[in-house]
Parts: structure tokens; sequence; C-alpha cells
């Protein structure tokens, strides 16, 4: 690995411009392999993953990649969703309802069917009320 190392660097100080495209493919293995480990070792950390995401679009934006390099990044973006949960005083009692920002994934979506099903349902009871 040392040897591999020191003929890379070697080879970046001989030729700069061959060692630019290697240095980014690396940058981005670094990047698909930080994403995987937090979506596999922290699936609750959704907004470190949004950062990560958010800093590999810049990076790909920068290095001038192309489009497609972009739209790939982005199309790992998740929706911004706002969500209501419980509040519970000290005793347990209710105290309210909180509002906060979840993201759903593209991945996630598919993993959850139910929610097209439940949409439907609300907008449906939604053109019943209008309606009467």
């Amino acid at each position: 690995a040392q040897r591999r190392a020191a003929a890379e660097e070697a080879a970046a100080a001989a030729d700069p411009e061959e060692a630019e495209p290697r240095r980014v493919e690396r940058a981005r293995g670094v990047y698909e392999r930080a994403l995987r480990s937090l979506k596999e070792n922290q699936p609750d950390a959704k907004e470190e993953r949004v950062m990560l995401l958010e800093a590999w679009r810049a990076f790909e934006e920068g290095v001038g990649g192309g489009d497609d390099r972009v739209a790939g990044v982005e199309k790992k973006m998740p929706r911004r969703v706002k969500r209501k949960r419980p509040i519970y005083t000290e005793d347990g009692t209710p105290a309210g309802q909180e509002e906060y920002y979840d993201y759903i994934f593209p991945e996630e979506q598919g993993a959850s069917p139910n929610l097209k099903i439940l949409e439907a349902a609300y907008k449906w009871k939604r053109q019943k009320t209008g309606d009467e």
C-alpha cells in the first residue's frame, strides 16, 4: 500500500494533469463510501446525509464533471417534509404538538407504498367535505 501511494505521488509530481482525474475519482469514491456508511450505520443521521450530499454536489459543480454527475447527486437528494409530533410534559400529560422538518430520501419512498394510499385518502376526504 505504501509503495502504491509513493508511486502515485511520483506520478502526480511528474504529470500533475494526469493525476487530477485520478484524484477526482478517488474523491468521488470517498463521497460514495461516506454516504453508504451513513445510510447503513447511522440511519437516523438524515441531516448529516443531506450535508454530505450538498458538499458532494458543490464538489461536482466545482470540478466541472458534467451535468450528468451533478444530476446523479441531485437524484440522491431528499425531499424536505414538515411533520408534527406530540409534546409531553415531565409528568406525561400531552402539551401540544411540535412541528419539525424531516427528510425523505428516494430509496425510502419505495419502502413505504402506503403513503400514496394515505395521500389519496386525504385528497378524497377533502373533496367530499368540500362538495357537501
